[in-house]
């Protein structure tokens, strides 16, 4: 959640022209964001394995991710199919199939998520676009189509499914971790992590304006 702020704020300096935008392009930015949003889904799959009420979380998530691209639309930069839309879905789909999911050998379903996760990064970022709309979704994308936040559930959704896995280690051995308690601010935002998320933006862009004066209208 940290780097996830300290990423935006970036981003925002940049729009607001206090910081050249196109450095946010380039590689070592480009890693962080990848930081980022791979850490989001593993962590949020291996949360799929302790929570009993996945639906409802879900749910929550996903009409959330359809607030932001309502908003995201009406600003002019509609997101999707973001990060948001991408773990709703997969919230949804393990509260549902979880349960058959989980007799798998846990090294063979690792190995076959993370071996699709591979191929199909490949097929959404490097291969021919389609011309069948409606597919971006699944990582298909057409010529035209574009979006300001964009996480398909293939490949990321293997990686999500990968999280799952990564829980059974976590949920056989409660005392991972418990080395390093998190100081109650961390434990702040990682609880809060979807309400955070949907409100950081317009918080740093107003604390921007109060501290340079500048907006991006």
């Amino acid at each position: 959640m940290l780097v996830m702020l300290f990423w935006h704020l970036c981003w925002d300096l940049g729009l607001l022209g206090l910081i050249p935008l196109y450095r946010m392009e380039e590689t070592p930015a480009v890693i962080v964001r990848l930081f980022i949003v791979c850490s989001f889904t593993l962590i949020s799959g291996i949360c799929a394995r302790f929570t009993r009420s996945g639906l409802r979380r879900g749910g929550i998530t996903l009409l959330a991710a359809l607030l932001v691209t309502a908003v995201t639309w009406l600003a002019g930069d509609p997101a999707w199919f973001g990060i948001l839309h991408l773990l709703g879905c997969c919230m949804l789909f393990y509260a549902l199939a979880g349960k058959r999911l989980e007799r798998l050998p846990d090294k063979a379903a690792f190995g076959a998520y993370l071996l699709l996760f591979l191929v199909w990064y490949g097929i959404c970022y490097y291969g021919p676009r389609v011309q069948i709309p409606g597919l971006f979704i699944f990582g298909l994308r057409t010529p035209w189509f574009r979006s300001s936040d964009y996480y398909p559930l293939f490949p990321w959704g293997f990686l999500f499914l990968m999280g799952t896995v990564l829980g059974v280690r976590v949920r056989r051995d409660p005392g991972t971790g418990a080395g390093w308690p998190a100081p109650a601010p961390l434990r702040f935002l990682g609880r809060n992590a979807l309400w955070i998320y949907l409100i950081h933006q317009p918080v740093l862009l107003g604390l921007l304006w109060l501290c340079t004066g500048r907006t991006i209208w």
